[in-house]
């Protein structure tokens, strides 16, 4: 199995992002239905924050989305390789020796 790539934080911005668009939505119809009965004054940050939030869940969509075509990309990179079964380590499939301890990969 191979893992995504480590040192990513794709997932915690991802979480900030969903949780930032749930306040946003949350505050944004919390607000909406006393604009109604106030006035302009109130409707208009409300939709604001609506806007907002529907643009961080945009977002978060578009991150995640990229994220996974770049870990599709790396496994479909890491299995046209052959792994040594010394060491571990991925070599080019065309190589007879591996790259990392010189044993041969036939």
């Amino acid at each position: 199995m191979i893992l995504p790539p480590d040192g990513s934080n794709t997932e915690s911005r991802a979480t900030m992002y969903m949780m930032f668009a749930i306040m946003s939505l949350f505050f944004g119809f919390f607000l909406l239905i006393p604009g109604f009965l106030v006035g302009w004054g109130l409707v208009v940050p409300s939709v604001g924050l609506i806007i907002v939030g529907f643009a961080l869940v945009l977002a978060r969509y578009r991150l995640l989305r990229r994220y996974a075509q770049r870990v599709e990309k790396f496994r479909q990179e890491s299995a046209i390789r052959v792994r040594c079964r010394y060491c571990g380590a991925l070599n080019p499939q065309n190589d007879e020796k591996c790259m990392g301890c010189g044993a041969p990969l036939t």
